[in-house]
């Protein structure tokens, strides 16, 4: 990248403290707001191998005839320039950067961007047979009937790895042919605590009617006792008041953590076990 077009760039976005070329004509831009605080992008020039899908997705600048994706954004338009940058090396026989590969690239697009990269498939196989109906929750979160006449949910990684505990990825069963990228299924009996756990993101299932909440606390209750005693002790403990623990992180006492009879699993008589709002 010209030293012209650098100084154009840093007019508009800030302070330019690192670049580097990822194919022809896409860099990787860092960007110093502050002494605290920095942005990454990618930015695409006019001769890029970059799609006019993809391209349409970024902002251009007043000052420089070029693309830019904030890396952090929420929607997601940067994984679709990742993406066809890692195509054109694979293409053209040069290695990816290390530890990223197409694969990943697609797989991580897809919950951001599925106008681009498509929704995340539907598993035709699962631990309890082959899929026979399914209905989405969300994209790349399935609830499944299955061959054996079982309902199950099937929860798509990355969803998977990054929004569940610890604890319910073990929980969860896997199948070997899909390796680690693949889908982690739960009985309806343990997919109870997993839905709970995807709600915090995701409250509009209950909006929607496709969750009901009260039979979900019931059968947490019922078929995840422990789980129900863990978490209600934690929200007591005030260990889920996260503008709370971010504040301790950061060296204040002032603020006690503060949990909520709210928030905690409650069982509800008047209400079954029968949380999802569909095959009824």
């Amino acid at each position: 990248m010209d030293s012209d077009l650098l100084d154009l760039l840093a007019c508009e976005l800030g302070e330019i403290y690192r670049w580097e070329e990822e194919c022809p004509g896409v860099y990787y831009l860092a960007v110093l707001l502050d002494t605290a605080n920095a942005e990454e992008y990618y930015i695409v020039l006019e001769d890029a191998p970059i799609s006019q899908e993809a391209r349409a997705m970024g902002r251009p600048l007043q000052s420089a005839p070029v693309l830019t994706y904030l890396l952090d954004s929420e929607d997601g338009a940067h994984t679709a320039v990742r993406y066809e940058l890692l195509k054109y090396l694979t293409l053209h026989g040069l290695p990816p950067p290390k530890g990223t590969t197409l694969l990943d690239a697609a797989l991580f697009g897809m919950e951001r961007r599925p106008d681009y990269f498509g929704a995340y498939p539907v598993p035709f196989l699962t631990p309890w047979g082959r899929t026979l109906r399914h209905r989405p929750l969300d994209n790349g979160v399935y609830w499944i009937e299955t061959e054996q006449c079982l309902e199950v949910m099937a929860v798509c990684n990355p969803i998977w790895d990054g929004e569940l505990s610890e604890g319910l990825s073990e929980l969860g069963q896997r199948l070997a042919i899909e390796g680690e990228m693949g889908y982690l299924y739960f009985s309806k009996e343990t997919a109870c605590v997993a839905v709970w756990e995807l709600l915090r993101t995701r409250s509009e299932l209950i909006d929607a009617g496709l969750i009901r909440k009260p039979e979900l606390m019931n059968a947490i209750w019922r078929y995840q006792p422990g789980y129900a005693l863990g978490y209600n002790a934690q929200e007591q403990a005030g260990l889920h008041d996260a503008h709370g623990l971010l504040l301790y992180a950061l060296g204040s006492e002032d603020r006690e953590l503060e949990g909520s009879p709210e928030y905690m699993i409650a069982m509800d008589p008047e209400a079954g076990t029968d949380y999802i709002g569909f095959w009824r």
